[in-house]
């Protein structure tokens, strides 16, 4: 396994895992409430608040794993939530979640829309750079458009050079786009100059 695929990997199991963790409360749905279907954009706070309490339990109590039907149905309530009420002091954080959502389920287009609305909307969100660098990670992992991410890579290392995904960043330029015999034959030049350097 290359390191690029490696770094993908990990990412996206960090990624998951935290997205899990995050999503811990629970909600109760009442009797009332059951069999009753009122669309995500005609629900009033109270109610939608429940309605993503529910779909997070959901994806929560799954456990054969995060079941894409679910976590489709979460994202599309964080997202409509985002929008709805834009100021509200979750509102970030809960887009960012859609972005994470849409991302593992390859849902690309969603993917880059969300974390571009959280960078773009949400200036003092703390997670607002791995929201630029994710946009970057996802349009060349993903949508495969290599000229877009490299600017928004190179956007995010000027942005953010000292940030702990920098060097993530930094990697992708450079090795954008090559193939795996090339990321194969350059792994291979630089163990050997390294040994070579070590035995000198």
């Amino acid at each position: 396994m290359n390191i690029k695929t490696k770094v993908f990997k990990t990412l996206s199991l960090l990624i998951l895992s935290f997205f899990i963790v995050s999503c811990g409360s629970t909600s109760s749905e009442s009797n009332e409430e059951k069999g009753k279907y009122v669309a995500l954009e005609k629900m009033n706070i109270e109610s939608l608040e429940k309605e993503i309490a529910k779909r997070e339990k959901a994806v929560n109590d799954d456990s054969t794993g995060v079941d894409a039907q679910n976590a489709a149905s979460l994202m599309e309530a964080y997202a409509v939530y985002s929008e709805r009420f834009p100021n509200r002091a979750n509102s970030a954080d809960r887009l960012f979640k859609a972005g994470e959502l849409a991302m593992s389920l390859n849902h690309t287009p969603q993917c880059i829309k969300y974390f571009e609305k959280v960078y773009n909307d949400y200036k003092d969100y703390e997670k607002r750079p791995y929201a630029l660098f994710l946009k970057a990670f996802v349009l060349e992992n993903q949508a495969m458009e290599y000229d877009q991410a490299k600017e928004v890579y190179g956007q995010f290392l000027e942005l953010y050079p000292n940030h702990p995904m920098a060097d993530d960043a930094q990697y992708s330029v450079i090795n954008m786009g090559k193939s795996l015999e090339e990321l194969i034959r350059e792994f291979e030049r630089q163990d050997s100059i390294r040994a070579a350097q070590e035995a000198s």
